[in-house]
């Protein structure tokens, strides 16, 4: 049988132009090779597995092959130094590892080296991968050769961390920063692995390797070898995920479409679901907040190239755009960014997750009668007509009768419940068909700004009964949905006064700083609250408010935008400062002052 090799080392560039995603920089490096113009010291620095020392070894290879091309500057694969390279046997090229050799004498034994010229070639590479592991004697002990090496020397420094490197070594080479691989990138170059494989793979199973390498070239092709290692030849999306132990993008479109319905109890049992599949809390709502970030980004056509997925996927995110609002995508994220900032020290981590999830529900619709949200979103009850017999006339005319000599109304909420309860039992309770429609009249009083729309019946004929279905959720929805109206001054004062009781002991700071003075009231029921600094103005806050606001005043139109004003300090006047004006005032003070030899304080 024979020795298996990996895609990372089987599938390694050997050309520059088998580099992935790092154009830039091969293209920089070919041309310092066809000018001459050769450093003495390259770092290559970025992110694990983009290519660092795989460019370092492909430049190395280069400079020394005795039969380059003029043309595309690649390595003829043909001459002895290309063939000792290729059988890893090279005099020539020295590679070193800076974590396992970091001492003072491990750089002295370096530069030894360096002073016996190359046998066969031009150049003597040294490539030094992990530089940032050296201990600070050791980079002291290297700086000089590293600035005046043999011109036969060639240094190429490798590493992922380039904060840890002294500016003295930063000083001595040219800097190339290598980038992430992107997933576009990624997804194309395995899938010409797979098909050099003979592996069949969906794109978005692909897509999802890209995706969880992070930009890291090796660890794409180390997880399409588990991958293959689980399926076989045949690699689909369902089976990717289930071995990776990924959270199907399904769950989250599911999320978001309970927030929206503000249903809490099914947005419980999916969560439910999800932790009974093993999957952790907050690799759930991490997964959740890039799920937004990229619902919030889909809304626009500028934002949309932001997010890398198949066609298909980008399609469902739109669908699911275009019912969100930025408002509500926007407290979303924050709320779940709060969540995995305090996952780490919260003593009941699944409570800190549902209470969390069930604010998400309550942005949308925070006031929402609990009997409107209990009906089903889409059951059709038929209703049969009543007989139009005179007898059922007059009943109807009496009853309404009866309801108008009542001296007090029924609160708008009872007036909900009621109705609620009056089109539930229909379901139980059928009226005799008739072959004529039985025509009402109905007509709604003028009701006080504030309240819900109230109903009640007059004997008369105006209009007949044409639906013989009627969808629950709707009918009440457009009766009983709560009346939008500007707001007055008034208003808002009254409920701005009861929200500065309702914190004024939990948190004076936030209450002093809605007082009259600072609030005001724009059109389209615009609130403006002024801060006198930045400290003030705190996301959870306002929220808080909004909620208050819309419950307070029976209204969900209300929104808040606050600005910050610098007060300027006034100047403290002296005590010669007060005189002076009060002898303004009386001239005759100041005789007095000199009579009585008084004089001010230095």
């Amino acid at each position: 049988m024979d020795n298996f090799i990996v895609s990372a080392r089987k599938y390694r560039p050997v050309t520059f132009d088998s580099v992935v995603g790092q154009e830039s920089i091969t293209s920089t490096l070919k041309n310092s090779i066809k000018s001459n113009h050769l450093a003495q010291a390259f770092l290559f620095t970025g992110p694990r597995g983009v290519g660092k020392t795989t460019c370092a070894r492909i430049f190395a290879k280069t400079i020394n092959c005795e039969n380059i091309d003029k043309e595309t500057l690649e390595p003829c694969d043909k001459c002895e130094s290309c063939i000792s390279f290729n059988q890893q046997n090279s005099f020539n090229i020295h590679e070193l590892d800076a974590a396992s050799n970091n001492s003072v004498e491990d750089i002295r034994r370096l530069v030894e080296q360096v002073r016996v010229p190359p046998q066969v070639g031009e150049y003597k590479v040294y490539i030094i991968d992990e530089v940032h592991m050296l201990s600070s004697a050791a980079f002291n002990a290297f700086l000089k050769t590293l600035e005046e090496p043999p011109s036969y020397a060639k240094f190429i420094l490798a590493t992922t961390e380039k904060h840890k490197i002294i500016p003295t070594i930063l000083s001595r080479c040219q800097i190339y920063d290598f980038n992430r691989i992107t997933v576009k990138d990624t997804v194309k170059y395995l899938a010409y692995v797979a098909k050099s494989e003979g592996i069949e793979a969906e794109e978005e199973a692909l897509l999802t390797m890209a995706q969880k390498a992070d930009g890291a070239m090796r660890d794409a092709l180390s997880i399409f070898d588990q991958i293959v290692s689980y399926t076989g030849k045949t690699i689909t999306y369902q089976d990717t995920i289930d071995n990776l132990n990924i959270l199907d993008v399904e769950y989250y479109f599911k999320m978001v479409d309970l927030f929206l319905r503000g249903d809490i109890p099914s947005t419980l049992n999916v969560y439910n679901d999800i932790t009974s599949k093993g999957f952790d809390g907050l690799h759930f709502i991490n997964g959740l907040a890039s799920h937004l970030r990229n619902v919030l980004v889909s809304k626009d056509s500028t934002t949309v190239a932001l997010f890398e997925t198949s066609n298909s996927i980008r399609k469902q995110y739109a669908e699911q755009a275009k019912y969100c609002s930025n408002k509500f995508l926007i407290y979303a994220l924050d709320l779940c960014t709060k969540v995995d900032i305090d996952y780490k020290i919260s003593s009941d981590k699944r409570l800190l997750i549902e209470l969390n999830l069930m604010k998400i529900c309550k942005l949308e619709k925070p006031f929402e009668q609990e009997s409107v949200a209990a009906l089903p979103e889409k059951k059709n009850i038929e209703i049969d007509k009543p007989k139009t017999t005179p007898a059922a006339i007059n009943e109807a005319v009496n009853t309404a009768a009866k309801e108008e000599k009542k001296p007090q109304e029924k609160p708008a909420e009872n007036i909900v419940q009621e109705a609620n309860s009056e089109y539930t039992s229909v379901e139980d309770k059928s009226i005799p068909k008739q072959e004529e429609t039985l025509p009402i009249k109905t007509e709604s009083k003028p009701k006080k700004k504030g309240k819900s729309r109230g109903i009640s019946l007059k004997a008369g004929i105006s209009e007949t009964v044409k639906k013989e279905e009627i969808n629950l959720s709707d009918a009440l929805e457009e009766k009983y949905k709560t009346v939008e109206k500007e707001l007055t001054d008034e208003d808002l004062e009254k409920a701005m006064e009861n929200y500065r009781e309702s914190i004024s002991k939990e948190r004076p700071a936030f209450a002093a700083a809605i007082a009259p003075k600072n609030i005001g009231l724009k059109p389209n029921n615009e609130v403006l609250i002024t801060f006198s600094n930045d400290t003030m103005d705190d996301i959870e806050f306002k929220y808080d408010l909004l909620l208050f606001l819309k419950k307070e005043l029976n209204n969900k139109q209300i929104s808040i935008t606050t600005k910050t004003v610098e007060i300027k300090s006034v100047a403290t006047k002296t005590s010669k400062d007060k005189y002076i004006d009060m002898v303004k005032v009386n001239p005759e003070l100041d005789i007095l002052r000199k009579q009585l030899d008084l004089d001010f304080k230095a």
